[in-house]
């Protein structure tokens, strides 16, 4: 019976040392690596305060929709520069701004004109020339598109978008 209590000691104290370490480990991860929402976080004050049309686009990094969107998004970061502000939102860090706009589902796309203004919203995907299209009844005029293998677009996923959780 000795026998049968020291391997339940030896056990329980090696529970308690590796799961001291894995703690120890996991407080060190959590203390050493940069908070994404800290890095993530819109300052909308800040956006508004340049008086430009802004396109707000509401979403996170694994959502499939979302990913299809980031090369048109950077499309318009290029087309747009100076003449409107294009940025995506992470919904994780920005959980603020998706409940002050009312976000449903992701991707979700938001126009506001330079007083602030709600002007056009969409969920889910959009194709550059509708952003373009959309910015134009803002007041603002289509830049060319560029030409190439790089304007293509990636072929449309199926769905609206991915509902928010």
């Amino acid at each position: 019976m000795a026998g049968v209590t020291d391997r339940y000691e030896a056990k329980r104290t090696m529970y308690k040392v590796f799961g001291g370490v894995a703690v120890v480990c996991l407080l060190l991860a959590v203390t050493v690596a940069p908070s994404p929402a800290s890095e993530a976080r819109i300052n909308m004050q800040a956006l508004m305060a340049k008086r430009v049309p802004v396109l707000l686009e509401f979403g996170r990094g694994w959502c499939i929709p979302c990913k299809y969107m980031k090369p048109i998004l950077d499309d318009m970061v290029r087309l747009y520069a100076g003449k409107a502000i294009v940025t995506t939102v992470d919904m994780d860090a920005n959980k603020d701004l998706v409940r002050d706009f009312r976000i449903r589902m992701m991707p979700t796309q938001v126009f506001l004109g330079p007083d602030g203004k709600e002007f056009f919203r969409n969920e889910g995907t959009l194709e550059r020339e509708h952003i373009m299209q959309i910015f134009a009844k803002m007041g603002i005029p289509q830049p060319a598109l560029p030409s190439g293998p790089a304007a293509a677009a990636p072929a449309a996923p199926t769905g609206r978008g991915a509902p928010v959780r």
